[in-house]
This record gives C-alpha cells, structure tokens and sequence, in this order.
C-alpha cells in the first residue's frame, strides 16, 4: 500500500521537445528562465551548449560530460564551435592576442634577456603555459613568473571562478567577453546567465585598465593616487576621477563601435603583436571610405549621399562622422598620425619600477595559488597631462606614455 501510494503520488517528468522535435529531459528539474532569444531553452534545450546526457532523468548519468561553462575554450569546439554553431570564430578566436598573450609574453622575455627560453619557445602562448611540461621546464623565468603574477588574469583561457576576489570575473573563453549579468524581473524567478551578440564596454574594461589605462581615460576616468572627494572606486580598490572624456565616448559610441571583430576575435592569423593586429585606424572612418588598413569594411559604415555615418551596434544610432579639415592635409603634417594633435591628455607613471622580493609568496594566475617570489610595483608619481610625442620606426609621430 505504501509503495502504491509513493509511485502514484511522485512528482511526475514530463519529456520537453525542442522546436527541432527532439527529447531534452534536463529541462524536467532545469527551470530557469533563459533571458535571451537565440539560445532560448525551447530551440536548443540545454545539452546542446552544457553537454550531459539529455535523454536520462537519472542524476549521475545526466551529469556526465557536463561542461558548466561552454564557453571555455578547453572545451568551445564541442560547444559554441560545433557545426551549425560558430565553427569559425572559435577557430579564429584561439589564434587572437586575447587568447595568446603573445605580445606580452615575448615582450617580458626579451626585457628579462631571457634568450634561452625565447629560443626553445619562439611562439610562446598562455595555452603552452597551462601545459605542466612547459610550465616545468620555464618555472625559473623571472619574465614569465612576472607574466604570470601580474599580467596572467587578463587573457581568454584563464578559467572563469577559478581566480579569488574581483579577478572571479575574468577569463572564461567566449563568455569573458559575451557574458552579461541579466536583471532580475522578480527576485523569486531563476535566471540563466545571459549571452549578448555585442559586449558592453565595461566588460573589455575589466581588462584594459591597466598600463595606458585606455579604459578608464576613454570614459574620462583618471586613476588618482591621492584620490579626491566624489572619486569612484574602482572594484580593485583604485580611485578614479571624473576628468573629460574621449569626444567618441561622448558621441556614444563603444569599444566595439570602432574595433572590429577581426581585431578583437581574431582573424585565424598569430600575431606577433597588437600593431599587427590592429586594421582600424582614424583614416578608417574620417576619410570616407570605411577601409581598414587590412581592405576589409566596417559592417556599421553607412553612406547617405554625400555623408557618411558610423551605426553603433547595440543601439543602431547613427552618427554623422565629420572629414578632416584642411590642416590635417598640409604636406608637412603628413608625419603626425592624428592621435599626436588630438589626443586631449593621458596619464603619465612616472618613475614606475619594479621591487622582486624571493622570500614572500604571490597569487600566480596561471597555478592559481600562491607560489614563491613576490612582484612590487612602485611609481615616483602619475599626472594627468598632454601626451608625450615620439618617433616611430616608420617616421611618424606617435603618442607615447611612460608606466
């Protein structure tokens, strides 16, 4: 009678067919609401992304193979880059300088002179350093253990979570970037992380805040050492004054407005550095034509008769872009890249040097724990002032900062 009595009363599964008609049964005890379109649970269910077994109501066996993250990409060629999904991008995206750090790793060993090591491993990556092999056979490089305590969280293959703090939000593969907090409607709904085609800007500065800090001055955000009164303060902890901002942040327009997607995802090529990698420049748009260096156009150039408009890509507003004015294309200003007059003010680190203390332990990124020898940043002082000039190898006359 008891056992009549709990079969008929269990909480009946009831099978959840996608729109293709095929059986998902994660969707039985998976109840979250997925706070977008394109991967709504009712097309692609949850098996598709996470893998598991969705044909079992068995806990264990459902779990098996599971991948919490699909964006990582350890494992985005079973998930995000599988056929009919974004094969070519999560190709491309594993050659990009956010996925390889190349430019910094060699930039590190070269400084450090460390040429044995830039002999053994000329195309150095961060994915070679999460092998235990070439991990082991660098672990004395004071180059690469600076990389790695100091640099190591801002890169695609870092694991999402696995770092503490403020640095639980880095990494993750595709979702670093794509991954958005969704609000909440009512706080008794479940929410699916939600997935976004074009990343706000304050997912690209969770990285780029170091160095130039061009994501803080972009927005007119300058790290203040003594910090003042109404400064913001930075999840880091650093203080940020309000200062004046870029006149494109002004106009509205985001990082992804101008960068394309070739640039930030890669386009299959290994670059050896971001001045390879970069296509777009201020000619791109001011000129007229939306080239890049590269002879690819930008998606959101328009052209209405005799103006041309750049689109942003979250809100599709136009904005009129303006041609250069005669100065610009006197014969001898034709060395001075735009930035060298128009740049309106960055900061300067100065007497920025670094302390190495062997005894006292340090978070290493890439190990994710602590390991012997402890890196120390130290500055004379930062200013917010007009931009320093230099020489280029090709001649012209650039921006430059010091830190």
């Amino acid at each position: 009678m008891v056992l009549y009595y709990k079969e008929t009363h269990r909480e009946k599964k009831e099978p959840f067919r996608l729109t293709s008609g095929e059986v998902e049964l994660c969707v039985a005890c998976h109840q979250e609401v997925v706070p977008e379109k394109v991967h709504e649970k009712k097309i692609l269910g949850c098996a598709y992304c996470h893998l598991g077994n969705p044909y079992t109501l068995d806990f264990k066996e459902a779990h098996k193979r599971l991948i919490k993250n699909p964006g990582d990409l350890r494992y985005a060629h079973l998930t995000c880059g599988q056929p009919g999904c974004h094969p070519t991008e999560i190709n491309q995206v594993k050659n990009s300088l956010m996925a390889t750090n190349h430019g910094m790793i060699r930039r590190l060993l070269e400084v450090f002179e460390e040429k044995e090591i830039l002999s053994l491993y000329p195309n150095l990556t961060v994915e070679k350093l999460y092998q235990k092999e070439v991990y082991y056979k660098t672990r004395n490089s004071l180059g690469l253990d600076y990389y790695k305590k100091l640099c190591g969280s801002c890169h695609l293959w870092l694991e999402k979570g696995k770092l503490p703090y403020f640095l639980k939000e880095k990494g993750g593969g595709c979702t670093a970037c794509h991954l958005v907090k969704p609000e909440k409607e009512n706080n008794s709904q479940k929410l699916h992380p939600k997935l976004v085609k074009y990343p706000p800007m304050e997912n690209c500065v969770r990285c780029h805040n170091r160095s130039g800090r061009i994501g803080f001055t972009y927005q007119g955000l300058y790290e203040n050492e003594q910090g003042g009164i109404g400064d913001t303060v930075w999840i880091d902890g650093r203080l940020l004054t309000r200062v004046s901002p870029d006149v494109h942040f002004e106009k509205g327009l985001a990082c992804i407005d101008c960068h394309t997607k070739e640039e930030v995802m890669g386009d299959g090529n290994f670059y050896e550095n971001l001045h390879q990698a970069l296509e777009v420049t201020c000619e791109t748009c001011h000129d007229g034509t939306g080239i890049t260096k590269k002879g690819r156009r930008l998606k959101n150039f328009k052209k209405k008769g005799s103006q041309v408009f750049l689109e942003t890509k979250e809100k599709s507003s136009l904005l009129l872009i303006k041609k250069p004015v005669k100065p610009c294309r006197i014969y001898y200003h034709r060395r001075l890249t735009c930035v060298s007059c128009h740049a309106k003010h960055i900061p300067d680190c100065y007497g920025c040097h670094i302390k190495y203390d062997p005894r006292d332990t340090h978070l290493d990124k890439v190990l994710a724990k602590e390991t012997k020898g402890l890196w120390i940043e130290h500055e004379s002082y930062r200013r917010l002032t007009s931009p320093t000039l230099a020489v280029e190898g090709n001649q012209t006359i650039v921006t430059v900062t010091p830190g």
